[in-house]
């Protein structure tokens, strides 16, 4: 399980419809990273971050993958229901 800033988080390895926003080096709780927030290409809201850099070795295997607050995502197909 994963936290983000608004709760429990999901952390994957493809994200699609989603744009990256700039590089920021940001200090969390499992260390420093370098990030860029990920955005909905649609509505351009704010869904999480994709991590582009760990500096701790431990914390590697993030570097490529994407955290989405679950808090953020909406199902946009069940509209067309």
């Amino acid at each position: 399980l994963y936290t983000g800033q608004y709760g429990r988080a999901y952390l994957l390895e493809e994200v699609s419809n989603v744009r990256a926003g700039e590089v920021d080096k940001r200090n969390m709780t499992t260390g420093v990273h370098i990030v860029r927030d990920i955005m909905c290409m649609e509505c351009n809201r704010y869904l999480g971050w994709t991590y582009v850099k760990a500096f701790s070795e431990d914390q590697k295997f993030k570097e490529g993958k994407f955290i989405l607050e679950k808090e953020l995502i909406c199902d946009r197909s069940r509209e067309w229901d």
